[in-house]
């Protein structure tokens, strides 16, 4: 789905274009930035290993966050239109250690970027670019930590929700524009401190652009990208109340094998939250495994946190925490056994993504 971007409350009316309505899908313009809209981000996950079967778990992701309404970019190369950050994740999974980075940047100074047209995305040196084969680079260079990818695409994107249109809340224009390239493959090296891996796996990619924020009663939200060994894939989002139920509006999208996809509507899913972690950091308790059961397609699922530490406690905007995580999974897909790999995000246990950043 996304990372979590805490609701910041307006003062007046925003220029911004909201998510309302059928959005009209023009690739390769729509990996590109979305200048009109306040909140943007280029997402991406996958399961690794190398020869050794040493398997390990990474994320990034680079927002673009609106500052400042203009109706094109400014010309000063000092102009501040669009706050940028970014979150990357190594999780080390036999080694049980999680590694963190953030980054974040005004924009000015060709400190960040976001072209319009083709995915260019850039924060500092973290950068995702597209090439004419839609093949999808992934650099993330830091002194101690880094990934340097190929992630090609095995099937085509797909758009949630309606058409693209993902509702994340009660009422008009409380949504995003969305799409994921469901299964990448990934080859390439990753580094932890002066130890390089040449690894490979599967990746998962999101892209969502709007002007929303929670709703008045939401919190957070428990979402879920699987990759199935019967080449199916799934995404499923919980918007949670602040009593911890699922708000509604919750859905999610079936990828079957030959590429094609089907929404998962509205209360045709269940997720039963099964254990708990407490974090040492934030104190925080998050959920420590899941059991997702989805009628329509006979499957019935169990999905493991691969290891239980995978919160990211980020201080660069002020205190945010969240836990984002390599997953495994296991059940049955119409009457035959499945395995696979997934991510899982949580937000909003170490506190309301209401209000926006705590102190």
């Amino acid at each position: 789905m996304a990372s979590p971007l805490p609701a910041q409350p307006a003062a007046r009316p925003e220029p911004w274009q909201r998510a309302i309505g059928p959005w009209s899908w023009v690739f390769p313009r729509d990996h590109g930035a979305h200048p009109d809209f306040k909140t943007e981000w280029w997402y991406f996950t996958g399961n690794l290993q190398d020869s050794r079967q040493h398997h390990f778990g990474y994320q990034l992701t680079l927002f673009r966050q609106g500052i400042q309404f203009t109706p094109a970019q400014p010309q000063s190369r000092w102009a501040v239109r669009d706050f940028y950050f970014g979150h990357f994740t190594i999780s080390d999974i036999e080694n049980d250690h999680f590694h963190v980075r953030e980054r974040v940047s005004r924009g000015a100074l060709g400190g960040a970027k976001a072209e319009v047209g083709h995915m260019d995305v850039a924060l500092g040196p973290w950068t995702i670019q597209q090439d004419a084969g839609e093949g999808i680079h992934l650099v993330a260079p830091e002194p101690d930590l880094a990934i340097d990818f190929m992630a090609h695409p095995l099937k085509p994107l797909i758009l949630e929700g309606v058409g693209g249109l993902s509702q994340k809340a009660k009422g008009a224009g409380q949504a995003s524009y969305y799409y994921s390239y469901p299964r990448l493959a990934t080859t390439g090296k990753l580094r932890i401190a002066d130890q390089t891996y040449d690894v490979s796996g599967l990746s998962w990619f999101d892209h969502e652009f709007s002007t929303s924020s929670l709703g008045p009663d939401q919190v957070g939200w428990d979402w879920f990208c699987l990759q199935l060994d019967n080449h199916e894939e799934i995404m499923l989002y919980a918007m949670r109340d602040k009593s911890g139920a699922m708000d509604p509006v919750s859905e999610g999208t079936w990828v079957k094998a030959d590429g094609s996809s089907e929404r998962l509507a509205p209360g045709s899913f269940s997720i039963e939250r099964q254990g708990t972690w407490r974090s040492p950091v934030s104190g925080a308790v998050y959920p420590a495994g899941w059991h997702i059961v989805v009628p329509g397609h006979r499957a019935d699922l169990i999905i493991s946190p691969e290891m239980a530490n995978q919160e990211l406690h980020l201080i660069r905007m002020g205190a945010l925490d969240y836990w984002e995580g390599a997953c495994s999974t296991r059940g049955n897909v119409a009457d035959k056994n499945v395995s696979g790999v997934g991510y899982t995000e949580l937000t909003g246990y170490a506190g309301s993504l209401q209000g926006g950043l705590k102190d």
